[in-house]
């Protein structure tokens, strides 16, 4: 099988979507599938992978072409990127199609990459579409340009998913809110992955610390509520809690200040952006996850923490009550409510043995639901699916949607 993928975030940059779609192409190329992506970045190259999972019947090939765009720093976002990855891998993608017979094709960011759609010769090719949160209108909580163009493309939209021959959400959330663009649009869920060799709990737990480590990893924008998380610390007892938030962003400068204003520096420090590996460690070495976002697709972080073993305070918003379940792995809180996120965050700290039990818990779901394998054995179900073939793995494949 040859799968062409779209996405216009891939690592170096974005976030955990592209993190999410890098991690998917080396599970589909593991199991032999042939794979190219085009994505977007600072220059033009081809860089190549033979990946191949120990069980499958041959070799797979990921190869990665990176288009010029605008895109100038590993966490920036915004339309202007967005509309210079489509002028800049319309001829890419092109080329891919007129040089290489592909079985089908994937848009795991149709915003932007469905803008491509009308300007292609697909000759039958199959299109599935995966909907990350950002890409339904109405996705987003409060006014932004993203969400201004989200409604003004609406219509092109409802046709980029009526064109398409499945479409699949990330979360059950991210469904329910394409349905009100699209009523009747019957859809997939597929959650991200994560990779649970390199987020683990940590061999051992060390003795009970003096503080209380709370981490954050996320993007550093208003909508992932960090300034309420640090006003939620400076809520908390002085000497017993610590923050730290990895991640960089648009609102960094702005964050640094209200810790400042707060007279928070000896609790709240940040790490920037880090690699894979030490974002990892960072997990491990935390005794909290605390995250409390207005908006949520799904949440790569949260996955990340649960594979971890880590309870969560968390907002009860978007795809994050799918993952945590208050009071059985985390508890959840309004967003906005830097009072109730502090209270929660005080109640785990007092309770040593319910954060090992929430702890267990998060590790067991992990392993049982978001190993890449099992989505990639989802999304090779539905390849075969558009193609009129019988499903690959049915147990793993055929998970329960309430829509599909």
């Amino acid at each position: 099988m040859r799968v062409l993928l779209l996405d216009y975030e891939y690592p170096p940059f974005g976030g955990g979507a592209g993190a999410a779609t890098q991690a998917f192409a080396r599970g589909l190329a593991a199991r032999g599938v042939m794979v190219d992506v085009v994505a977007g970045g600072d220059r033009e190259e081809r860089t190549t992978e033979l990946l191949w999972n120990g069980t499958a019947d041959e070799e797979g090939l990921l190869t990665v072409y990176r288009v010029k765009t605008r895109q100038a720093a590993i966490h920036q976002v915004g339309l202007g990127n967005a509309l210079s990855y489509l002028r800049a891998a319309l001829p890419e993608v092109r080329r891919r199609l007129r040089d290489e017979r592909y079985d089908v094709l994937h848009l795991f960011s149709p915003l932007p990459t469905a803008g491509l759609l009308p300007l292609l010769d697909l000759r039958g090719l199959p299109v599935v579409v995966s909907l990350r949160g950002p890409d339904v209108p109405g996705y987003h909580a409060h006014p932004s340009l993203l969400a201004r163009a989200s409604h003004i493309l609406a219509p092109f939209t409802r046709w980029t998913w009526r064109r398409a021959d499945r479409v699949v959400a990330v979360s059950e959330s991210v469904g329910h809110q394409a349905l009100r663009t699209l009523p009747g649009l019957r859809y997939s869920v597929v959650p991200n992955g994560v990779e649970l060799t390199c987020f683990r709990p940590p061999h051992r737990r060390t003795r009970p610390r003096a503080r209380i480590r709370c981490l954050a990893v996320a993007r550093l924008l208003e909508r992932k509520g960090l300034a309420d998380l640090i006003r939620a610390i400076g809520m908390l007892e002085r000497g017993r809690f610590e923050l730290e938030i990895v991640g960089a962003g648009a609102e960094e400068e702005a964050l640094r200040g209200l810790a400042v204003d707060l007279g928070l520096t000896d609790r709240v420090s940040f790490s920037g952006s880090l690699d894979r590996a030490a974002v990892a460690r960072r997990y491990r070495d935390a005794d909290l996850f605390t995250l409390a976002p207005q908006e949520e697709a799904f949440g790569n972080a949260f996955a990340e923490a649960l594979a971890s073993g880590l309870p969560v305070v968390a907002s009860d918003v978007g795809g994050i009550p799918e993952l945590v379940r208050h009071g059985e792995n985390g508890l959840l809180v309004r967003p906005r409510d830097p009072l109730a996120l502090a209270a929660a965050i005080r109640h785990l700290a007092d309770h040593p043995r319910l954060r090992e039990e929430m702890g267990r818990r998060n590790r067991a779901q992990a392993e049982a639901t978001l190993s890449w394998e099992r989505v990639t054995a989802r999304y090779l179900s539905i390849y075969n699916g558009v193609q009129r073939r019988a499903p690959a793995h049915r147990a793993l494949a055929e998970l329960p949607s309430s829509i599909w």
